[in-house]
C-alpha cells in the first residue's frame, strides 16, 4: 500500500515538472536550468540531512566516492544534458514516448548484467505505453533529418543511462540510505554540470516565475522525488520502479487541465487507461526483487 502511494507520488511530482521545465528552460537554457535544479536539490537534501543526522554527521571531512559520481553522472548530469539537447530537435511529445524506453532498457541490462530471464511481456508494456502516450501528447509533424536522429539517439541514452543508474543502485546500495544516496550524487551532478552552465549565465535573463519554476523544479522535481524514487528502487527492484516513467505523461496532462485549462478528451482517457495498464504489466511482470544485500556486502 505505501508503495503503490509512493509510485503514483512520484509520477504526479514528476508530471508536474513538464509545467515547470516548459516556463525555466527557456529562461536558463537547457544546461543553466539542469545544474540549478540539482544545484537546488543537493542543497534541500543537505538542510534535510543536517536535521536527521545530525551536524556532527554532516560536516565530516568529505570523502571521494567514485560509485556515487558515477550514480550521479548517469543519472542526472548525463541524461539532463541529453534531454536538454534533444529538446532542440524534437517536441516534448516525441521526448515522452522515448522515455517509456526506461522499463525496456533496465530488463535488457538485468538479463545481460544479472543473468535474469527477459520477458518480452515488456517488450509488450512499452508498446501499449507509447501507444497510450501517443494519445496523451499532441504529436505534430517531425521531419526525418540527421537533426531528429540524433535528438532521437540522445533520448535513447538518455534513457538508457536512467536503466543503468536504476540496476547499478540497486546492486551497490541496496543497504545505504535513499537519503544519502540522492544527495550524494546530486552533489556530484552539480560538479559535474557546472562548467558547461557557464556560457548560459552570461545571457539569462530569468522573470520570477522562472525562478519559481527552478526552485520548484529542485525541491520537488529532484528533491523529493529522488528520495521517494532511490527508496522505491529498493523496495520494488529497477524494472518495476522505473515503469514510473509511463505515467508521468498522464499526470503532465492532469496539471495542465488543473492549472492551464487544458481540454481532457476521451481519447486522453483512453491514453491514460493504456499506460495505466503498461505500468501494471510491468509490475506483475518483472523479475522479482534480488535479496537486499547484508551490511557486510561491499
Amino acid at each position: 500500500m505505501i508503495t503503490g502511494l509512493a509510485f503514483v507520488a512520484l509520477a504526479a511530482i514528476w508530471g508536474s515538472s513538464f509545467l515547470f521545465i516548459r516556463i525555466a528552460a527557456p529562461e536558463f537554457g537547457a544546461i543553466l536550468s539542469a545544474e540549478l535544479r540539482v544545484a537546488i536539490a543537493w542543497a534541500c537534501l543537505w538542510i534535510v540531512s543536517i536535521f536527521t543526522l545530525g551536524p556532527s554527521q554532516c560536516f565530516q571531512r568529505p570523502r571521494f566516492e567514485p560509485r556515487l559520481l558515477v550514480l550521479g553522472l548517469i543519472n542526472s548530469a548525463i541524461p539532463f544534458a541529453l534531454y536538454g539537447a534533444a529538446s532542440f530537435y524534437l517536441s516534448a511529445g516525441y521526448l515522452a514516448i522515448l522515455n517509456a524506453l526506461v522499463p525496456l532498457w533496465g530488463g535488457l541490462i538485468a538479463s545481460v548484467w544479472l543473468g535474469q530471464p527477459f520477458r518480452w511481456s515488456l517488450v509488450m508494456a512499452v508498446l501499449i505505453a507509447a501507444t497510450g502516450i501517443t494519445m496523451l501528447v499532441n504529436l505534430g509533424p517531425v521531419e526525418a533529418n540527421m537533426q531528429t536522429v540524433l535528438g532521437g539517439l540522445a533520448c535513447a541514452g538518455a534513457t538508457f543511462c536512467y536503466a543503468l543508474a536504476a540496476q547499478c543502485t540497486r546492486r551497490w546500495f541496496a543497504e545505504v540510505s535513499p537519503l544519502r544516496v540522492a544527495r550524494s550524487t546530486l552533489g556530484y551532478a552539480t560538479l559535474a554540470l557546472l562548467p558547461f552552465s557557464i556560457p548560459d549565465i552570461a545571457v539569462a535573463t530569468p522573470s520570477a516565475a522562472g525562478w519559481f519554476s527552478i526552485f520548484m523544479l529542485g525541491m520537488l522535481g529532484s528533491g523529493l522525488a529522488y528520495l521517494l524514487y532511490f527508496w522505491l528502487l529498493r523496495e520494488l527492484g529497477a524494472v518495476r520502479a522505473s515503469s514510473v516513467t509511463f505515467l508521468i505523461p498522464g499526470f503532465g496532462l492532469i496539471w495542465g487541465a488543473i492549472f492551464l485549462d487544458e481540454v481532457i478528451t476521451l481519447t486522453v482517457l483512453a491514453g491514460l487507461g493504456l499506460v495505466v495498464l503498461s505500468s501494471l504489466l510491468v509490475q506483475r511482470s518483472a523479475a522479482p526483487v534480488l535479496p537486499k544485500a547484508n551490511a557486510s556486502s561491499p
